[in-house]
């Protein structure tokens, strides 16, 4: 989980905003260039290349037949520094993948390769497909982004819960919930991340329930920035209860099947449901914990809470999918109509910077989301050069700040350099 400053990536430079976006002065980091390090970083990966195991691995893989150099030194570059057991890219130009890439291993104790086909935990990129699935109701005349969520005006009534409601509470609708600014439930007010709520094992119907009734909202809907995971856990039961289907089904039929996604799921609820392909995820190697370098799944609470908001697993392939189905510059690509696409990429005037699903960056011309989430780190981007990439790691570095820029920087990186010569085959 992100801590209080948020970083806005996703434009060959870093910069610091805070996450409620007072805009205070930036933070000047020392940006990593890659590039300048590669010598130094492949001199250390040199170090392991006689070795059998994850070294061998990586020089094998990066010298397999279609391998472009100047992408897998500075994907290999990024997997020494941090010690990263595997991780998986995939890019596109207007809206033709024209690289994937599997690298490291899914699982070190049976040395199983990452393919591009390899599922890991997309944590809050959940999010985008839960707002997607909303502006798809909206489309069909289900709802409005101004609909009311709960109360007697509400799509959910009084379901959940037992009114009469706390305040403010009959006022949210789904546009704040979208748009994290539904008055609360953020931060230390966000049971989908409170200990004491994950403990109980309660699935969303009992979360939203204990919620409404327990932890009031500070501020009213419309006018203050938090963000908040359990918001994207009611619009899950907002899907459900305005389609009639489940959230997981609803998504699946109306937004993966149609462009061709068939394996994305949401994550098993116990140790013995871990997916075909799926990679196993570690704990961070630079910041130990008292228990197994493997992240064991003992809270699986979270996967029964937060299915909506950060319970998908997927490819790097699917995930790139997704995004170039949003790109309204590729003819018959977006999966919403125009006005749909435009209210998803909306920003609101409480967080100039955050759509339904993705943040834009500073110069509002790159949308992306990045973040990490149970031994899973992640990023999905789209440039206004028509590049997008999708890049899927099975650990996290929470103790390393240059962790995530560097990993922002992969693709910048690549796609900067001169050198890189792309295929002209369509790998869609």
């Amino acid at each position: 989980m992100l801590s209080n400053w948020h970083p806005i990536y996703c434009r060959g430079r870093t910069d610091y905003l805070s996450i409620e976006f007072a805009m205070k002065p930036f933070i000047n980091k020392k940006t990593l260039n890659l590039l300048f390090v590669s010598g130094v970083l492949l001199g250390v990966f040199a170090c392991t290349r006689n070795k059998p195991g994850w070294g061998e691995t990586l020089d094998r893989q990066m010298n397999q037949p279609g391998s472009i150099l100047p992408i897998d030194s500075v994907v290999v570059n990024f997997m020494v520094k941090y010690k990263i057991p595997g991780m998986s890219i995939a890019v596109s130009k207007d809206g033709k993948m024209i690289y994937r890439k599997g690298y490291g291993y899914a699982n070190k104790t049976t040395a199983a390769e990452v393919t591009s086909k390899t599922l890991f935990r997309i944590g809050k990129g959940s999010e985008l497909l839960t707002a997607i699935a909303i502006m798809k109701l909206m489309e069909d005349g289900k709802l409005s982004l101004e609909s009311k969520v709960f109360g007697d005006s509400g799509i959910l009534g009084n379901d959940y819960g037992h009114p009469p409601y706390g305040r403010n509470i009959t006022a949210i609708t789904v546009n704040e919930l979208l748009h994290h600014n539904c008055g609360g439930w953020a931060g230390g007010d966000d049971p989908t991340w409170n200990p004491k709520f994950r403990d109980l094992a309660l699935n969303p119907a009992e979360l939203i329930s204990l919620t409404l009734k327990d932890i009031p909202l500070r501020n009213s809907p419309g006018s203050t920035f938090a963000f908040s995971d359990f918001g994207y856990l009611v619009l899950g039961r907002v899907i459900e209860k305005a389609s009639g289907i489940s959230y997981s089904s609803f998504v699946k039929e109306r937004i993966l099947h149609p462009i061709g996604i068939s394996d994305m799921q949401i994550e098993g609820s116990s140790a013995e449901d871990t997916a075909k392909n799926e990679a196993i995820y570690y704990s961070d190697a630079f910041f130990p914990i008292l228990r197994s370098e493997e992240i064991d799944k003992e809270t699986y609470a979270y996967t029964a809470m937060g299915d909506a908001c950060y319970g998908w697993i997927a490819s790097t392939e699917d995930l790139l999918r997704i995004v170039a189905s949003l790109d309204d510059s590729i003819p018959k690509a977006p999966v919403l109509t125009p006005k749909a696409l435009r209210m998803l990429f909306s920003a609101d005037k409480t967080n100039p910077h955050y759509g339904c699903g993705i943040v834009w960056n500073q110069e509002f011309n790159n949308w992306y989301n990045l973040g990490d989430y149970r031994g899973s780190s992640s990023e999905y981007a789209r440039a206004s050069n028509g590049y997008s990439w999708a890049i899927l790691v099975n650990t996290y570095r929470p103790a390393l700040n240059d962790f995530f820029s560097d990993l922002d920087q992969i693709m910048w990186s690549a796609i900067g350099n001169p050198a890189t010569r792309w295929p002209d085959k369509d790998l869609f």
